[in-house]
């Protein structure tokens, strides 16, 4: 039995329960019981896929570490470094002026004696000495212009032409005789002067001091007029014996005043004319004094500016004189056509080549002198100091590149000044024809390598309360794949070098220990390895 009906345009039509459209209606009915068997089919996948990708997860939060199988092997307990050979006390070769090279006759490492030619040089003046020779044309130029100039004195021009010199203690006899003069001609002059002045504010005083009593003695003067005007103003006019007698008291008064007037006038007159006669002395006196002074200063001057020039004179003449030595010295140390080696050894260095140019004082080329040692350095941990002894050899690292006759011994064990507390610098003396210095060698020093059944990198030894142990990787088996779980397991580390050590453990021999971790790694615990 089946019912038709229409939903949004579609025409559907139910059969025994099932919906089936009528467009699909060449498709089957959808079942129950397999929609129930897709259902489940569907959540185990996904639980599986689940279980797989926390699996995954959980495999990449754990510590990554790097292993490697413990083998059997070799460990070499010795020292090595590396250094530059330097040579001890090697002949630098100079030049004391500048010349260009026309040829080079030698290589670095060639043996030369004594006199053997080491560079050809053009052959023609150092420009040292024809510097040189201007410079002394010009100080001798400068030295007679100076000489002859007019404000030298003739025998300071005598002395100087002589060759005599004279000490300073004569220039300071000679100062001292001109400054003392100088010193009593001013202080006669300022005398002389303070003098002037003196006399000139005495005669100043006394002068007021005359017409302060002139003036006194016309105000009593006046005051004594008006004192008789003042009488007829006030007594009886017919009382005149009276008036009179008053009058005639202050009429005295006025002639004393001017008797004493008349002889102040005297007295200023005799007072200008001694102060007078006393300044134009003292004004002479004045006069002379400072003519002194002007001829003490002349002479002062004179003196400073002669010595002046015989000071400067005399350095020209001693600068002239030092000249013409150094161009002797040029002259006498002036290189031919070539440079010659001044010792017997080894050319370590050759510094300049055809066509280049020789500074004044430029290391040219270096030899290491027969006789002479050879040495080099290198740092080391005081642990590895402490089992070294001065006189102890060393050999090459790479010994297939020297012979049987390389030899270097051991010399000084000092604190590295890098780092003293820490560190001993090794220096080591070189015996061999087959190193030259500037040179770099690698040495090693100590036993030589033992064979042991197990050995395991150094980073693989760990170190906790009980002693050394290292962390071996086990692998266990699961339905996701295999599981890898970190054990300590105790050693007893027998010799070491700079990589391995030899180990004494119960273990196979064969299993693999971890190196290094991405993260802490304890005893028990799950790791990841880093190749997977």
């Amino acid at each position: 039995m089946s019912d038709k009906f229409s939903k949004n345009d579609d025409v559907v039509e139910v059969v025994e329960g099932s919906v089936v459209s009528v467009k699909d209606n060449d498709k089957k009915p959808v079942d129950k019981k397999d929609m129930i068997k897709n259902f489940a089919i569907g959540f185990l996948s996904v639980m599986l896929i689940l279980t797989f990708f926390s699996n995954t997860i959980m495999n990449y939060s754990l510590p990554q570490v790097a292993t490697q199988q413990i083998s059997r092997g070799s460990v070499s307990p010795q020292i090595r470094g590396s250094g530059t050979v330097s040579a001890e006390d090697p002949y630098n070769v100079t030049l004391k002026e500048t010349r260009k090279v026309s040829g080079v006759a030698v290589k670095e490492g060639a043996h030369v004696e004594i006199g053997d030619v080491l560079f050809y040089l053009e052959d023609r003046e150092s420009e040292e000495l024809k510097t040189a020779r201007e410079n002394l044309e010009k100080l001798e130029l400068s030295y007679e212009q100076a000489l002859f100039s007019g404000d030298v004195p003739d025998d300071v021009i005598s002395k100087v032409r002589s060759g005599a010199t004279t000490s300073y203690d004569a220039y300071q006899i000679k100062l001292k005789g001109v400054n003392d003069r100088y010193d009593a001609a001013k202080a006669v002059a300022d005398a002389a002067t303070k003098t002037v002045e003196y006399l000139t504010d005495l005669q100043s005083h006394d002068k007021n001091e005359i017409e302060y009593q002139t003036l006194t003695y016309n105000y009593e003067n006046a005051n004594a007029e008006y004192q008789k005007k003042y009488i007829e103003y006030t007594y009886d006019p017919n009382d005149t014996e009276a008036i009179e007698k008053a009058k005639k008291e202050w009429t005295h008064v006025e002639d004393e005043n001017d008797r004493e007037t008349k002889e102040l006038e005297t007295y200023k007159s005799q007072v200008g004319i001694g102060y007078d006669q006393k300044l134009i002395e003292a004004k002479a006196n004045e006069t002379a004094a400072k003519k002194e002074l002007e001829k003490a200063e002349e002479e002062k001057t004179k003196q400073v500016k002669s010595i002046n020039a015989e000071i400067s004179l005399c350095n020209q003449r001693d600068s002239i004189k030092e000249q013409k030595e150094k161009i002797a010295e040029l002259e006498k140390e002036s290189v031919g056509a070539s440079v010659k080696a001044p010792v017997a050894g080894t050319v370590s260095q050759v510094n300049k080549a055809a066509g280049e140019s020789i500074s004044a004082d430029e290391t040219i080329a270096v030899i290491q002198i027969d006789g002479k040692d050879m040495t080099t350095s290198f740092s080391v941990t005081n642990a590895q100091a402490q089992k070294l002894h001065v006189g102890d050899a060393a050999r090459p690292q790479n010994s297939w590149m020297f012979s049987d006759e390389f030899k270097a011994t051991l010399t000084s064990i000092k604190n590295d000044k890098s780092d003293p507390s820490n560190r001993k610098l090794l220096t080591f003396k070189i015996e061999s024809t087959e190193v030259t210095p500037g040179q770099s060698i690698s040495l090693a020093i100590g036993e030589r390598s033992v064979d042991y059944d197990m050995i395991v990198p150094n980073s693989a030894i760990k170190t906790g309360s009980t002693g050394k142990f290292v962390l071996v990787v086990n692998s266990k088996s699961s339905p996701l794949g295999n599981r890898y779980i970190a054990s300590n397991v105790d050693v007893q580390v027998i010799a070491s070098d700079d990589n391995y050590s030899a180990i004494n453990a119960a273990l196979n021999g064969d299993e693999y220990v971890i190196t290094t971790s991405t993260k802490p790694v304890k005893a028990g615990e799950q790791v990841r390895l880093a190749n997977e």
